[in-house]
């Protein structure tokens, strides 16, 4: 299953329920809302049922596959967000590698460690197999004490 289609049903899924889990406080003050919050909720209140539930389903194949891939690895180890993480409280950065993690279900640890050019954090994540967490928060610390040794 291509990266992009789950990437794309994560989306789908985060807008629909997001625009029905906020209805009220979008009713409330829609205008009090960021501008990138109110955008997610009027998308998710145009999705229709079945492309949510299409999303869903895609998400749920998404899970057998990466439960085979995982079978015989502890982890997967990716980053957290593509570069260093910004400086100031304006943003985290950009939460894209960790979209296709929250649809499939898996637990995620970003284990610290690496710095970037201005002195701020880039983030290694591990990634578990469903249900696996304390398995995976093991490896995260076996990482994390290889990566601290290191510097």
């Amino acid at each position: 299953m291509p990266m992009g289609e789950l990437l794309d049903a994560h989306w789908t899924v985060m807008e629909y329920e997001t625009a029905r889990s906020l209805r009220p406080e979008y009713e409330r003050g829609a205008d009090e809302l960021s501008d990138v919050l109110r955008g997610i909720i009027e998308s998710g209140q145009a999705l229709d049922p079945a492309s949510y539930e299409q999303a869903l389903r895609l998400g749920e194949d998404g899970k057998a596959k990466l439960d085979e891939l995982l079978t015989d690895w502890d982890a997967v180890l990716t980053l957290t967000a593509p570069g260093e993480a910004p400086v100031g409280l304006g943003s985290t950065g950009d939460a894209v590698f960790c979209r296709l993690w929250s649809l499939l279900g898996c637990p995620a640890v970003t284990v610290p460690g690496l710095t970037g050019p201005n002195g701020m954090p880039i983030g290694i994540q591990l990634v578990g197999r469903r249900g696996a967490d304390r398995d995976l928060l093991a490896t995260a610390a076996w990482v994390g004490e290889r990566l601290a040794s290191s510097q």
